[in-house]
């Protein structure tokens, strides 16, 4: 071993501060003093690798807070009752009839074709001003409808709808006139299969379990099944119903998500500016309002778009006193007559790299109790696990790979009593 002299001091080379550098290091590229680096010095890493990637999960544990139901193929139907009656609508106009003493008048009214199945002789109906008329005859897609006695019938414009009040029977008579049966939606679904995995050749994965200063291998693995779940919860919200056909031209099923679901089921939306949220969200709940007195709804947004909920209604009744230093906005549920709204902040909506540009200000109101998780019936939710390691095992492959995978799908029994509203 050669013997070099040097004079002491501080920074005298090449052992001073300036040269005692760990290889790789920063320094030697950042410094104007030609540094050199060391192998006899180690580079100083953290151990703990640093997670900075989003954690906002809050409602992808609501939708999984139930158990999935099980189907036992990947694709699967089911039916949704109606509400049973549908008001008419007129498609032609009709002229005012005058009213007769002591008679009953009639008017001809023409309906769409989509309101006939819910029109029936002896349906009493109530008109846009309130009047009322009953139902005598259907011919083809015309109504005859007569008036109570002594009364007239107003005129009507193509658009306007009729209203059904009741039927009404009279005494003695010998026939049903109001037949109807129950009617069905019919929706259907695919359960898609998600898989993520990395690959580790037999001498790398090794010198890392030897020689690895931080705690790569946990992290990488935590990382592959985080990524798993912004699969799961993208699809989720904002999956399309279909067909792929991969790589190899393997056909893989695409499950249809809740977004995309009500787009289908023609949900009703409004796209207000900011200004005019407030009144756009009490109309659309209150036309939706299908749930039992008290029932409970969610709002699903970013941050931002749950916070202008609370400088809409808790902002403006704020109070402080002098000492206050904390104002405090945050606000959980609002009450709507019997409705209440359960506010979900998603932070992952303003992400580009899960969601298009349009969700950051996308607002999804929804009936949780409504939508549950589907997955097939034999197969695991979740697997996690690796191919066998190494030659050792039988395998030919002189590497190892490890996997984490999952299956989802889901069904959506009432898309019109929800609504989205898209913020301007």
């Amino acid at each position: 071993m050669s013997q070099e002299l040097y004079s002491p001091g501080p920074q005298n080379s090449p052992f001073g501060l300036l040269n005692t550098n760990a290889q790789g290091s920063f320094y030697g590229t950042n410094s104007g003093f030609s540094a050199e680096e060391s192998n006899l010095i180690q580079k100083a890493i953290k151990e703990a690798i640093f997670d900075a990637a989003p954690a906002q999960y809050d409602a992808l544990k609501l939708a999984f807070s139930k158990s999935p139901k099980e189907y036992g193929s990947d694709e699967f139907e089911y039916l949704e009752t109606t509400f049973g009656r549908n008001p008419l609508e007129v498609a032609a106009n009709a002229g005012v009839v005058a009213p007769s003493a002591g008679n009953q008048v009639t008017q001809t009214v023409t309906v769409t074709a989509g309101s006939l199945q819910y029109a029936s002789i002896d349906l009493i109906v109530s008109y846009p001003d309130g009047s009322e008329g009953v139902i005598q005859a259907i011919t083809g897609s015309d109504l005859t409808i007569g008036s109570l006695t002594s009364a007239g019938l107003p005129a009507l414009t193509a658009g306007q709808t009729f209203a059904i009040r009741s039927t009404i029977e009279g005494d003695g008579m010998d026939t049903f006139s109001v037949y109807q049966r129950t009617e069905t939606i019919t929706r259907y679904n695919y359960v898609q299969f998600f898989m993520r995995a990395k690959r580790w050749a037999k001498v790398e994965l090794q010198k890392h379990i030897n020689q690895g200063t931080t705690n790569y291998l946990d992290v990488d693995k935590k990382i592959k099944m985080k990524q798993l779940r912004v699969d799961l919860f993208a699809s989720y919200f904002n999956g399309t119903k279909g067909e792929y056909k991969i790589a190899n031209n393997i056909i893989a099923k695409s499950m249809g998500g809740i977004f995309p679901t009500m787009v289908e089921a023609g949900s009703l939306t409004a796209n207000p500016t900011v200004s005019g949220l407030q009144a756009a969200f009490e109309k659309l709940a209150f036309a939706t309002n299908f749930k039992a007195e008290g029932g409970t709804r969610f709002i699903y947004a970013t941050d931002e778009m749950c916070h202008e909920f609370s400088k809409i209604y808790k902002q403006p009744g704020l109070r402080y006193e002098p000492n206050n230093e904390i104002a405090n906005l945050k606000l959980r549920r609002i009450e709507l007559g019997t409705q209440n709204w359960v506010l979900v902040p998603c932070e992952l909506f303003r992400e580009n790299s899960v969601f298009p540009d349009a969700w950051k200000n996308r607002i999804l109101c929804l009936d949780v109790e409504s939508i549950r998780p589907v997955k097939m019936k034999g197969l695991p939710t979740y697997e996690v696990g690796s191919t066998l390691d190494r030659r050792n095992n039988g395998t030919r492959e002189n590497y190892q790979d490890w996997y984490c995978g999952a299956q989802l799908s889901l069904e959506f029994n009432n898309p019109l009593g929800c609504f989205y509203i898209d913020v301007q």
